[in-house]
């Protein structure tokens, strides 16, 4: 088992790495220099020639190469480089490497700065990580709830569908889920908030913390995208639980159950939730993950202070360090998460036994490498006949 969970973290690390390495770079491709867009307005509003301009301008020169968008070998070189760095685009692979190295040595900023000098003060924060989980707890607020119901009364659903398969409740059940699937957040949160407003209620998050509303009132305001959230979620439990409990029900070892005269209580808990367990494992821990990264929707309609915020507000303004924050820790929850939930199966079930061999893609990689070792020995032999 340790064996195996080692091999699991080594992947992880590895798609970590692939991962962050292919946000950035497609991050660091399609965003521009904001700073040069500033010093480009200063040049042609006032054509460089005042030393305050000249001085705004050294400002922005040295802000390019600390947030890495000019080869650090620049620094305190306006003079040499001041026409050259308006039209210069570093690498993005080398910008990476910048990124990387300041991640390891950076002790104050290990993920780096925003571009907005101002932005911190603002928000009373000293850093990226702090901003982000300053916010996070607003996305918890809405999805912890929204995920512990939906996940509750969707398997009490599907269960249900599952068991009166082919009368009016499994109908009745699969003809919400559906609905729900086939009516998007985006189409449901307007029309509740058209709801709300004919019945004088502002469709509006209260912060936990904001004194001058209520307990029950600041409750209240939640309730409306934690229902969405909920309506969003529900349909796909439902849908997969039924799938699995009639998979089960079906299945030869319950049959012969029912045949030695075991009641449905028992086959129940002895089949059927033992069974149907371990592919809901998979499922809920990594819903709740999807939850709260991409609740974007729903934190716009109803002003949610939340991540998904942050995220949508840093792609238009480029800010390619908090794009990177939020990647690198969602992705670490997401692949830790998948080993958490492989662990879990021996638990569930202990009849599972995880294997250490080797995968079957680094089986073809290496047998690919004996057959080129031998292919290259059998044309030197060649070439040495033919000698």
């Amino acid at each position: 088992m340790l064996k195996y969970i080692l091999q699991r973290i080594g992947f992880a690390i590895l798609t970590l790495l692939i991962i962050v390495i292919v946000v950035f770079l497609l991050t660091a491709h399609f965003t521009e220099n904001p700073f040069l867009k500033q010093a480009t307005d200063l040049s042609g509003n006032n054509n460089g020639s005042s030393q305050n301009t000249a001085s705004k301008l050294r400002t922005l020169f040295e802000k390019s190469v600390d947030y890495h968008f000019l080869p650090l070998s620049w620094k305190g070189q306006y003079n040499e480089y001041k026409d050259q760095w308006l039209t210069y685009k570093l690498s993005p692979v080398i910008r990476f490497g910048y990124w990387l190295s300041d991640l390891f040595t950076n002790k104050e900023q290990p993920f780096g700065l925003p571009f907005d000098d101002k932005l911190f003060s603002q928000l009373g924060v000293t850093s990226i990580p702090h901003m982000f989980f300053k916010f996070l707890r607003f996305s918890v607020i809405i999805t912890v709830p929204a995920f512990i119901i939906s996940a509750i009364l969707g398997i009490f659903l599907g269960i249900l569908s599952g068991y009166k398969r082919g009368t009016w409740i499994d109908a009745s059940i699969n003809v919400f889920a559906l609905f729900f699937i086939a009516l998007p957040s985006f189409v449901i949160a307007p029309i509740l908030i058209t709801i709300l407003l004919s019945a004088n209620v502002t469709p509006n998050f209260i912060l936990p913390d904001d004194s001058k509303y209520t307990t029950n009132q600041i409750i209240t305001s939640w309730i409306p995208p934690i229902s969405i959230i909920i309506l969003g979620s529900l349909s796909g439990y439902i849908t997969f639980t039924r799938n699995q409990v009639i998979s089960v029900l079906t299945s030869n070892y319950v049959l012969i159950a029912k045949s030695k005269g075991l009641g449905t209580v028992e086959i129940f808990f002895k089949y059927v939730l033992r069974n149907i367990s371990i592919p809901l494992a998979a499922l809920l821990i990594p819903s709740y993950i999807g939850l709260l990264s991409g609740g974007i929707v729903i934190e716009s309609y109803w002003r949610v202070p939340g991540t998904s915020q942050i995220i949508a507000q840093s792609f238009p303004n480029g800010e390619i360090n908090i794009i990177m924050f939020n990647t690198f820790f969602f992705t670490l929850l997401g692949v830790f998460t998948t080993i958490l939930v492989d662990v879990s199966y021996t638990f569930l079930d202990p009849r599972i036994k995880y294997s250490t061999k080797p995968s079957i893609f680094i089986l073809v990689w290496k047998n690919q490498i004996l057959r080129n070792k031998e292919f290259q020995l059998l044309k030197q032999k060649g070439a040495t006949n033919d000698i």
